[in-house]
């Protein structure tokens, strides 16, 4: 298992108040949760766009991903195990010619029951899978994706258990998310070759030269160094 430094998570949750547009997106979904309350097919319409806007899920049939989690939760009420995600991810689409076929959206449904459902839930995502993976030494896990929210969950849930100081979902996710974007866009372990391919505001982020900003993204990446690291 490569170790987690308390200095890593609390140096992503520093990043992550650094950042304007994470704070105002936060903010706004606070109000979404607040104005829109219950699960009625229009309030979930409304979840639904705006989850897939702001985390860029790719779903293109908002209305059938809506309808199939206004229809579980209302036949099953709110269940707080990660089960009850992969239920939600699983939707039969309805329209243009696809009846029938099914679509797993497990990254929109993690964040959709980390915002409105519970934050015991950790947002899935193809890099705090393999930020995951890679903190559990589990190599063969590292390339590819989880096939179920439940697998990643109780991984999650073990890496979170196994650290010797006390932290949050909300913060560890932020630290697998931050750092694993900051080690792609570098190409740092476990990322073999740098890429471009991450979030806007957080490469604008990344690229500040002040001196708070590049102690603060040392520390992130402290694991790769040891205790000693700018001791």
């Amino acid at each position: 298992m490569t170790k987690i430094f308390k200095e890593q998570v609390e140096s992503a949750v520093k990043l992550y108040d650094l950042s304007n547009e994470l704070l105002n997106i936060e903010k706004a979904l606070k109000k979404v949760r607040n104005t829109f309350p219950d699960f009625t097919l229009q309030s979930t319409l409304v979840k639904v766009a705006v989850v897939n806007s702001l985390y860029n899920t790719n779903i293109f049939r908002v209305h059938d991903v809506a309808y199939h989690i206004s229809e579980v939760i209302s036949q099953d009420g709110i269940v707080l195990e990660p089960e009850f995600v992969d239920k939600l991810s699983a939707v039969v689409l309805r329209n243009n010619g696809d009846n029938g076929k099914e679509k797993h959206y497990i990254s929109f449904s993690s964040a959709l029951a980390h915002i409105f459902l519970s934050e015991k839930f950790p947002i899935y995502n193809s890099v705090t899978a393999r930020m995951v993976a890679y903190h559990l030494n589990e190599e063969i896990k590292a390339s590819k994706k989880y096939t179920t929210y439940t697998d990643f969950y109780h991984d999650f849930y073990m890496l979170l258990n196994s650290l010797d100081f006390k932290t949050s979902v909300s913060e560890l996710h932020k630290y697998l998310w931050i750092s694993g974007e900051y080690r792609k866009l570098n190409g740092i372990k476990p990322w073999e070759n740098p890429s471009n391919e991450i979030n806007p505001g957080l490469k604008r982020l990344f690229e500040k030269k002040d001196g708070t900003t590049q102690r603060i993204l040392k520390d992130l990446i402290k694991d790769l160094y040891g205790p000693l690291f700018l001791e």
